[in-house]
């Protein structure tokens, strides 16, 4: 069987920046060992597969694959799928009619994409994702320990902000300044080890001691449990990192609307950019949506 295929790099308006997710087209007939053989095979942070949706909510589904294992919810090879999907001339109404909705069913529930132009090119586009409501609840972590495996100090951990967990399994640690983020070198094995024992799927470390003052904050993502050491750029993670900032009051609020300029990245390897706007609901919580550029850079075709 051949299936058609294409790299995208998401969260960048350039080729070869922010994180590649391989996208599968017409994957129906795949089954989970061959998806996952695929996904080791491109070798990728993530790799997307398009099927045919089975409940009557939803236009198409979605499943996400690490070179190690299934996920649940994967935020950047999301925005890379729809927007190679919209590509292709599917969906086509998501550019021609800025209301257009595109339900995705995933094993996360059914989410929603949308698209809108940027003001500054009329070829570039931003994919907007509605995430999960997102859910922070305290962790409880040997924080020297943690610190040591993430290769920096005890000191180095901003204390005000404490460490909190998202319903993705995910730790939000944040520390005080950018120069110590930026020179982290995990000890993998060790930091996978913990992660496996506390049952986390990746460590979001973070700092608002940015490099300019329109970013709010910037990070970076170590998952060496699922099979991906460091992700360039986590799509999933930014929507509970921006609302801790919205909850902890570090961000301007304007009618119950927050607007969050975030950026992660490798010291000397890829960055993007992420744009989420975090929105309270009056005693109901928050929902929270992400945004990013997409660019593909590969096309082609692979045998199963």
């Amino acid at each position: 069987m051949e299936f058609e295929y294409c790299v995208v790099d998401a969260f960048t308006d350039r080729r070869y920046r922010g994180n590649p997710a391989a996208v599968v087209f017409g994957a129906d007939a795949l089954d989970g060992p061959q998806m996952m053989a695929i996904a080791r095979e491109f070798n990728l942070s993530e790799t997307a597969f398009i099927f045919s949706p089975d409940v009557p909510d939803a236009a198409v589904r979605f499943r996400w694959f690490t070179p190690a294992m299934e996920v649940k919810l994967c935020g950047h090879a999301t925005l890379a799928a729809v927007h190679a999907m919209v590509e292709r001339g599917r969906f086509s109404t998501l550019r021609s009619d800025p209301q257009t909705l595109l339900p995705i069913q995933t094993a996360s529930g059914t989410l929603t994409a949308r698209m809108e132009k940027m003001p500054t090119d009329d070829d570039a586009w931003l994919v907007w994702l509605d995430l999960p409501a997102p859910r922070l609840s305290p962790v409880q972590l040997n924080a020297d320990r943690l610190a040591r495996l993430l290769g920096t100090t005890l000191d180095a951990i901003d204390r005000s902000l404490p460490m909190m967990r998202t319903q993705d399994g995910d730790v939000l640690l944040f520390l005080h300044d950018l120069l110590t983020l930026q020179s982290l070198v995990p000890e993998f094995n060790g930091l996978r080890d913990f992660a496996l024992k506390q049952r986390i799927r990746g460590f979001c470390v973070a700092t608002l001691n940015t490099l300019a003052d329109s970013i709010h904050v910037q990070s970076r993502f170590f998952a060496p449990a699922a099979g991906v050491p460091e992700d360039p750029v986590t799509g999933s993670v930014h929507g509970p990192l921006a609302t801790y900032l919205v909850v902890n009051e570090l961000v301007p609020f304007y009618q119950h609307t927050a607007a969050v300029h975030c950026v992660q990245a490798e010291p000397g390897g890829r960055a993007g950019a992420v744009r989420a706007m975090v929105t309270q609901h009056p005693g109901e919580g928050y929902s929270v949506r992400i945004a990013g550029q997409c660019v593909t850079t590969m096309r082609g075709k692979l045998t199963v």
